[in-house]
């Protein structure tokens, strides 16, 4: 009896300094002000509790973080970082539960090569130009490596992977409804930052981030991502039809209304490949036909602007000044990859070398550093030759994982999973040829919930697959949570 009460003991030390605290604040600063720290001390104490509560919040405000910062407002710590905080004080107050879950986490590849990579940061950074920028960088991608620690660690569960998978298709559903509210009346409901208030088109088109504090085109890239697990969910058969609809018709919308071009080019691509995939399906004719009304019930929503934007990326009419900019970005990378080809420029570093004078004849260069806007390529130019290696061996495992789990699932209900994770995985990995994407906590995030469908589908051996009936049953027995 001692050794239970001894084990809920820290919770109880953290419920009563808590309670201190909200008293305290109440008596220095307004009652609201401690009401809501309050509330926010219960949030976290259940964080604690149970962390996978703090898992799935940490999902949720990947893509939400203008909610995030309104829930969070009084707060001197963001409310990602207070959450991934006391979601890692939970995982460690059950580290004697979790054991055999840590030993597989030490070994799991999506593990090795993320720490590996952030190991060759701190080697890169040694040779950079700029300490600060590459200091600043090396804190950002610690946060990022605990946040995929995390979902390695957690996702131990057919129904966890479930859920946090849902999670990111709501996610994109409450952004497209607060983007399409924004649009609608011309206000920023939800953010507040500049990145995601002052974006405006070349033909002066006021655009939203819906609930992210991201940039319009980096937050549409995470609304994609969603909107196409949606997709693939709904045509593969899956068992919430009515939820996958809303995710794609709202959704769907609010991509085009983000003026964002990369993820309408990548939408695109998607349907392409999934019209590939469905060749032989009877149903495919009906699904072209429903997919073109839908489009055409948007139409009175779209803004006559939004066309030349999209012809701009062939070269047409309305082209502006911003894609300039992007060739410009790229000319610059690709000249510093052959210059430091093994470790790169630095973490972060390629800011400053945007603003180099040695680069002033290029078209489209501001007075303030930016970064490359295409991930692949400004991870070469920063982590070089061997930081780009583990960097997309940690993405290439992940990917792997849910393509093999799609192509040989256990189930039904995990071929459904692992397509529409595979399809929305790829759309994020596409568009991010376009976007800065290896600071954004969905890139660490997704290959967290990835390397998990290894762990959930295990690879058949040989024995399982030429065995009898009591054999594979006894095999997809022990595939379950």
């Amino acid at each position: 009896m001692i050794a239970g009460i001894g084990r809920y003991l820290p919770y109880g030390f953290i419920g009563s300094f808590g309670g201190l605290l909200t008293i305290a604040v109440g008596s220095v600063l307004t009652p609201v002000a401690a009401i809501a720290l309050a509330v926010a001390a219960l949030l976290g104490l259940a964080t604690v509790v149970y962390p996978f509560l703090g898992l799935s919040l940490l999902a949720v405000f990947s893509q939400l973080d203008g909610l995030s910062n309104v829930i969070f407002a009084l707060s001197p710590i963001s409310g990602f970082k207070l959450l991934t905080g006391t979601t890692l004080i939970g995982v460690l107050l059950l580290v004697s539960v979790m054991r055999d879950r840590f030993v597989l986490t030490l070994r799991d590849p999506v593990f090795i090569m993320a720490c590996l990579f952030f190991a060759i940061m701190f080697v890169s950074a040694l040779f950079a130009t700029n300490k600060g920028y590459a200091l600043d960088s090396i804190r950002r991608m610690f946060s990022l490596l605990l946040l995929l620690i995390l979902f390695v660690l957690m996702i131990d569960r057919r129904s966890r992977l479930s859920f946090v998978i849902y999670i990111l298709m709501g996610a994109s559903l409450f952004s497209a409804i607060i983007l399409c509210f924004d649009i609608a009346f011309g206000t920023t409901l939800l953010t507040s930052s500049d990145a995601a208030t002052t974006a405006r088109t070349a033909e002066g088109f006021d655009r939203s981030s819906g609930a992210s504090e991201h940039n319009p085109t980096t937050a549409a890239t995470m609304l994609l991502t969603g909107v196409i697990i949606g997709v693939v969910a709904f045509l593969e058969g899956g068992k919430h039809k009515r939820f996958y609809l809303a995710v794609i018709g709202i959704g769907t919308l609010g991509i085009l209304l983000s003026f964002a071009r990369s993820s309408a080019l990548v939408y695109g691509v998607i349907v392409l490949l999934l019209m590939w995939r469905y060749r032989k399906s009877r149903y495919l004719p009906l699904g072209i036909f429903a997919g073109l009304m839908g489009l055409v019930a948007m139409l009175p929503f779209i803004p006559e602007s939004y066309w030349g934007r999209i012809v701009s990326i062939f070269g047409g009419s309305g082209g502006d000044w911003t894609l300039g900019r992007r060739l410009t970005y790229n000319i610059i990378g690709v000249e510093l990859a052959l210059r430091y080809p093994i470790l790169g420029v630095g973490p972060g570093n390629f800011k400053d070398w945007f603003t180099d004078p040695e680069f002033r004849y290029l078209p489209g260069r501001t007075l303030l550093g930016r970064q490359l806007h295409n991930m692949y390529l400004s991870v070469i130019v920063e982590y070089g030759i061997v930081g780009a290696f583990f960097f997309f061996g940690f993405l290439f495992h992940a990917l792997r994982s849910v393509r093999r789990a799609m192509l040989t699932p256990v189930d039904d209900d995990m071929r459904v999973l692992a397509t529409a994770y595979f399809y929305g995985f790829i759309a994020y990995l596409l568009v991010s040829v376009f976007v800065p994407n290896e600071y954004n906590k969905y890139t660490w995030m997704m290959a967290g919930i990835g390397s998990a469908f290894a762990y959930l589908n295990p690879p058949k051996t040989a024995a399982e697959s030429t065995g009898t009936l009591g054999d594979k049953m006894r095999a997809m027995l022990r595939a379950q949570p």
